[in-house]
């Protein structure tokens, strides 16, 4: 208890030094200090009688009648938001808005951090008002921007997140279209969800126009488009994933079998599988061949397929399928090894991570357009190599 009751005073003897200061600062103006004084020995007193918390309301209320110090309460507004005490750094900086006699300049950045304070608690709805208005100040209009941009995502507010991303790429001139393109995804999932089909098509529509290379605009499209038993256009809004981003192949895999299947183009599926793996696919396509080839010809010739491929690119995936093929044309004593080694695999799969950021490095075995982690949109992409495609 004493040692905290040390640290509580420690921490607080900056304030109260700096409080001392602007007191004797006033006594040599001149001016008259009883309240002044009678606030610092207030906040005295109440540090020595272990009561810290209105120490620091009593060296604020001392801050308050100097009019020369909106750096200090700047900076301890600042000081309190890190310590998590949101509470009295709202307090703060909202007495700091209050003073008729700030510059446009200091008002305005005490807006700014008052915006800080309300994002810090969850207050969205008054800290977007606050930096919708420093929208028309030059000096915080791009970091307003930016706090209003996290705000739409956070509340899932993408229409307003998408011109609010339009607005800084045109302000700053870094490229948005990645996230834009993902927030009209956003959008057409919700509205599919409502059963609007028009309007997510469309918004997927926009999603491409900004960014050719959505991946995920190609999967969403293909998936209504497949439920309204369009296979043909399905397809082809599959296959753009070859020229956008074949890592991601295998998210579409089963329903591009299903597309084709009711289309009853067999063939055409299997000349898809040969395409993609001419062109890099990894080893969920070798597998979805080697099926194909197993029913047109035979196992030793789909193992074959495998064979050759994990020669020059091992998998476990590719190695679990092997066995697989070798396990019923095994004698009896060799059978329950390759059923082992079978389940070690699999083990070691369920086990992996299947999807990686390459920002920082955060693993996961679903699918995320927006790092959870670093919260970077399209950085979380399918894992490459022996564990992976």
């Amino acid at each position: 208890m004493e040692q905290w009751i040390l640290y509580g005073v420690l921490a607080l003897l900056p304030l109260a030094a700096m409080s001392g200061f602007l007191m004797g600062r006033k006594q040599r103006k001149g001016k008259d200090s009883d309240s002044l004084s009678s606030n610092y020995i207030k906040g005295l007193n109440y540090l020595l009688n272990e009561q810290p918390d209105k120490a620091v309301d009593a060296f604020i209320d001392l801050l308050k009648v100097d009019t020369d110090t909106v750096e200090t309460h700047l900076a301890l507004g600042n000081l309190f938001r890190k310590r998590g005490e949101v509470d009295r750094a709202i307090r703060l900086h909202q007495n700091l808005i209050a003073r008729p006699q700030l510059s446009e300049k200091e008002r305005n950045i005490a807006l700014y951090q008052l915006g800080l304070d309300y994002n810090a608690v969850g207050m969205y709805d008054r800290s977007e008002k606050l930096f919708l208005e420093l929208l028309d100040d030059p000096v915080h209009k791009d970091e307003s921007l930016v706090q209003l941009l996290n705000i739409h995502q956070l509340t899932r507010d993408w229409d307003d997140a998408a011109k609010v991303a339009e607005q800084l790429q045109s302000s700053i001139g870094v490229e948005q279209s990645k996230p834009i393109a993902h927030f009209y995804c956003e959008l057409a999932n919700q509205k599919s969800q409502e059963g609007d089909t028009k309007a997510a098509l469309a918004n997927l529509k926009k999603a491409l126009n900004i960014n050719p290379d959505s991946v995920r605009a190609s999967l969403l499209q293909g998936d209504i488009l497949l439920k309204q038993k369009s296979y043909k256009q399905a397809i082809k809004s599959y296959q753009r994933i070859l020229q956008q981003d074949i890592a991601f192949l295998p998210e579409a895999l089963p329903k591009i079998a299903e597309a084709y299947e009711q289309s009853k183009d067999r063939n055409g599926y299997k000349q898809f599988l040969d395409k993609s793996l001419e062109q890099g696919a990894g080893v969920s396509v070798l597998v979805e061949l080697s099926k194909i080839v197993q029913q047109d010809k035979d196992d030793r010739a789909a193992a074959q397929l495998i064979g050759e491929f994990l020669q020059e690119r091992p998998s476990l995936k590719g190695l679990r399928r092997l066995i697989s093929l070798h396990i019923e044309h095994a004698q009896d004593s060799a059978k329950p090894s390759l059923q082992l080694l079978d389940d070690i695999v699999a083990k070691l799969i369920a086990k992996k991570p299947r999807y990686a950021c390459h920002n920082c490095g955060f693993e996961t075995k679903s699918i995320y357009w927006q790092c959870p982690s670093c919260k970077e949109w399209s950085s979380v992409k399918p894992i490459k190599g022996i564990e992976g495609e």
